[in-house]
C-alpha cells in the first residue's frame, strides 16, 4: 500500500494521459488527483472515447451538451488539452482493437506523457474494458516506451459492481481539492444521482472518506499502479 506523493511525481514526470471511456469518468474516477497535478505545474491530457450519450438518445444537441459539460469539468480540474474520439456509446466492443490501440499511440506521440491512468480491467461496463485492454497493448513496455508508469482508477456505479474485486495499492490524499472534484463533477448535470446511488455527491464524499480512512487521511483516491518503471534511484 502506498500513499503517493504528489510532490514526489514532480521530480519523476510533468506529463500525464487520462483514458477515459466516458466524459464523466475523469471526474469521478480520479478528479481530485488530477487538480492537485495541475495544481502543481503539471501537464494532463485526457482522451474520451465514446461520446456517452448515444446508448440512450440519438439526439446530436444532447451529444455535443455532453461534450459542453466536459470541457468545464475538464477546465475546473485545470486540463486544457482533451479530445473526444465520438465512438458509439457502449459499442467499443465492435471496434476493432487495433483501432483503439491506435488511437492511444496517437494520443501518446502527441502529448509524449511518462504516466497513463486508464479503467480498471474488472469493470461492469464493457466500454471500461476494452479501453483497459487497448491501453495494455498500446504501453506494453518495449525498449522505446516512454510510460513510465501505468495506474488503473475506479469508476464509482462500474468498478464496485464488477466482477473483479477492486483491490488498490495505491491513495492520493485529496483533502484540499475534495471540492474541486466534486464541482467537476457537477457539470455532468445529467449524471448525478440521489443517494444512495454511487454517483451521488453524498456517495462521492463517503467513498473519498472511506479511502481516506485506509491512508490515515480524511479523504484520498484509490488506484491500482500496474507498473511503474524506475530508470535511477
Amino acid at each position: 500500500m502506498v500513499k503517493l506523493s504528489t510532490n514526489k511525481m514532480k521530480k519523476e514526470m510533468s506529463r500525464v494521459l487520462v483514458l477515459c471511456a466516458h466524459p464523466d469518468d475523469e471526474a469521478l474516477g480520479l478528479g481530485g488527483t488530477i487538480s492537485l497535478l495541475t495544481k502543481k505545474g503539471h501537464k494532463v491530457f485526457v482522451l474520451f472515447f465514446c461520446d456517452g450519450e448515444s446508448a440512450r438518445t440519438t439526439s446530436i444537441k444532447i451529444i455535443k451538451r455532453r461534450e459542453q459539460h466536459a470541457k468545464q469539468a475538464c477546465k475546473i480540474l485545470g486540463i486544457t488539452d482533451l479530445k473526444f474520439l465520438r465512438y458509439k456509446d457502449e459499442k467499443l466492443d465492435t471496434i476493432p482493437i487495433l483501432n483503439l490501440v491506435k488511437d492511444i499511440e496517437i494520443a501518446i506521440e502527441k502529448w509524449q506523457p511518462s504516466m497513463i491512468f486508464t479503467h480498471f480491467e474488472g469493470d461492469l461496463n464493457q466500454d471500461h474494458r476494452r479501453v483497459f485492454e487497448a491501453t495494455m497493448i498500446a504501453t506494453r513496455p518495449i525498449p522505446t516506451s516512454r510510460i513510465n508508469q501505468l495506474i488503473c482508477y475506479e469508476t464509482p456505479s462500474s468498478t464496485e459492481w464488477g466482477f473483479q474485486k477492486f483491490n488498490p495499492n495505491l491513495f492520493v490524499e485529496i483533502n484540499s481539492v475534495l471540492k474541486n472534484k466534486l464541482k467537476s463533477f457537477t457539470e455532468y448535470k445529467q449524471e448525478i444521482m440521489d443517494k444512495p446511488h454511487p454517483r451521488s455527491k453524498e456517495s462521492l464524499v463517503n467513498r473519498s472518506s472511506y479511502w481516506g480512512s485506509i491512508i490515515g487521511s480524511e479523504h484520498a483516491e484509490a488506484f491500482y499502479s500496474i507498473r511503474e518503471i524506475k530508470k535511477e534511484f
